[in-house]
Formats: structure tokens, C-alpha cells, sequence
């Protein structure tokens, strides 16, 4: 049976009717089973998931890649229309991430929905921070190891943890595996681990030898020229056929690993589908 990922939400929707929204969220159709791997900042998801002709009713699970809204906006206005049976995420999920904006003031991006919203409409809440398989073929990677190096989270990010603002290295950053008949198949929200970090996490965890795709948020938007030289270097080596750039990749390092790499890589928008053999 073969796979399909359905992007969502992505920053940029050039399809007519399609609503572009800052964020990303992913439909993930694999052995009989469908999840939602985040959800967007707001209300995209329930407009480009009827726009598309998509049924949301009967998802098996939602994933949240990590604890910022942008990942978190849309899961209220999902339950608020249908029943989720299971959310999967990190315990760090609704820790408050206050973002600095200068002169000690701060700006909330963390998770929009709370426990509570979930807990009252009889939603089970898993947390996971280790590679878990939860289905045949569909599994979350937890908590990425972070060895290349030249990786970093992407910003300035800060986290309170019992009223002490720290910086945030966002160990919470997760991704979802699928094995393809064809290889694995790597969603991610914003790749704060580092997308060379997630690819070689994935490999060593599965044992699979190629990487099919790479789908989603890469956070190479902020990257230095020595990060991008070496994460070009480094996707030279591993055997990837697609990267599908989207939401925090940003333009100019999207051009650098489109000119590097060449077809392989993708622009990815809101209604974009992808099927992978089973």
C-alpha cells in the first residue's frame, strides 16, 4: 500500500483558494492508518483541508513536532470541529517560551492550546522523548542527538522552567519516519535538531540505507555560510532523492541547496502531495 504526505499549511499557498499561513502542518497516510503531524498558527488547516477535499474527522493520531505556535495554533479549531483520539508530543510541550525582542521585553511563541483543552474533550495525551514506532512503519524520532556540530537551533530561543528564562536548545524538536518501500520518508516541523542531525538519527534508528524524502521546516533561514557549506557537503553524501523545503527554510538557502543539489529539491507549498511505494 503505498504512503502519501499532503502538505497542509506552509507559509506560501499559490493554488487558487488555498490560504497561505505562517507554519506548517502535514497529513501522513500510511498502512491504513492517517496522522496530523502539527497543526499551523491559526485556521489554515480546517480551510485548505476542506479546500482539498480532505476529511480530518477520522485521523488516528495528531504528532506536535515541538512546543511553539506556530506547530500548535491549529489543534483548537481541529477539536473544536472533531475528535482526536490521541496527540503525541514531547513532555517539554507546554513549557512557556518567551522570545526575546530587545531591552528585557518578550513575546510568547509557545504552545498555543493548554493541557486543560485536551484533558476536557477526552483526548489522550502521549508523551514521547524517545524513538517510538507507534504504528508498523510510522514512527517518531523523540529526542534527535545533536553531532554535527555546525548545527544549531536557529535563533535566540528562550524557555521558562519554573519562572527562570533560559535558553532553549528545543530538545523537544521531534520528526516523524515513515519507511516507504522505497526508504524512509522524514517529516519535520522546523529541523531545530538540524536536518543532517534528523537524517543520520533516522538512518541509525531504522537501519535503512536511503533516505526517499525530506519533507517540511529545515531552519536554515537564519544559517551562517559555514553552516550552509557544510550541510550541502554533508546531503552531497547521503543518499536523499527529494527535499521538500518548506515553511522556516527561507528563500535564499532554498536557491543555495536548489543550485547545489539541483532537482532533488523542492519548493514545498500548502496542497502539495506526495506518494511514496509501499
Amino acid at each position: 500500500m503505498p504512503s502519501r504526505v499532503v502538505i497542509l499549511v506552509e507559509n506560501t499557498a499559490p493554488l487558487p483558494g488555498l490560504r497561505g499561513e505562517y507554519g506548517f502542518a502535514a497529513l501522513i497516510e500510511h498502512g491504513g492508518k492517517k496522522v496530523l503531524f502539527d497543526t499551523g498558527s491559526h485556521d489554515a488547516l480546517i480551510h485548505n483541508s476542506m479546500v482539498l477535499g480532505i476529511d480530518l474527522s477520522d485521523l488516528d493520531a495528531v504528532i506536535i513536532s515541538h512546543g511553539h505556535f506556530d506547530h500548535t495554533g491549529g489543534l483548537r479549531p481541529l477539536i473544536e470541529k472533531h475528535h482526536i483520539p490521541v496527540i503525541y508530543a514531547h513532555p517539554r510541550l507546554f513549557y512557556p517560551r518567551p522570545f526575546p525582542l530587545g531591552n528585557g521585553t518578550y513575546r510568547e511563541i509557545g504552545c498555543a492550546f493548554s493541557r486543560q483543552d485536551i484533558e476536557s474533550r477526552d483526548i489522550r495525551l502521549e508523551e514521547v522523548d524517545s524513538f517510538r514506532e507507534i504504528w508498523p512503519g510510522v514512527c517518531i524520532s523523540g529526542e534527535i542527538p545533536r553531532r554535527t556540530g555546525y548545527e544549531d537551533v536557529g535563533g535566540h530561543f528562550k524557555v521558562n522552567i519554573n519562572g527562570q528564562i533560559l535558553d532553549d536548545h528545543i530538545p523537544d524538536d521531534m520528526a516523524l519516519i515513515i519507511k516507504s518501500g522505497e526508504g524512509l520518508v522524514i517529516v519535520s516541523g522546523c529541523a531545530h535538531a538540524g536536518m543532517v542531525n534528523i537524517i543520520n538519527y533516522a538512518l541509525t534508528k531504522t537501519g535503512a540505507d536511503k533516505i526517499t524524502a525530506f519533507i517540511g521546516g529545515t531552519h536554515l533561514i537564519t544559517a551562517s555560510e559555514e553552516r550552509l557549506q557544510k550541510t550541502v557537503a554533508d546531503l552531497k553524501k547521503i543518499n536523499v532523492d527529494k527535499i521538500i523545503l518548506s515553511h522556516c527554510s527561507g528563500f535564499y538557502a532554498a536557491a543555495r541547496l536548489y543550485n547545489e543539489l539541483g532537482a532533488k529539491v523542492i519548493k514545498g507549498d500548502a496542497g502539495m502531495a506526495f506518494t511514496f511505494e509501499g
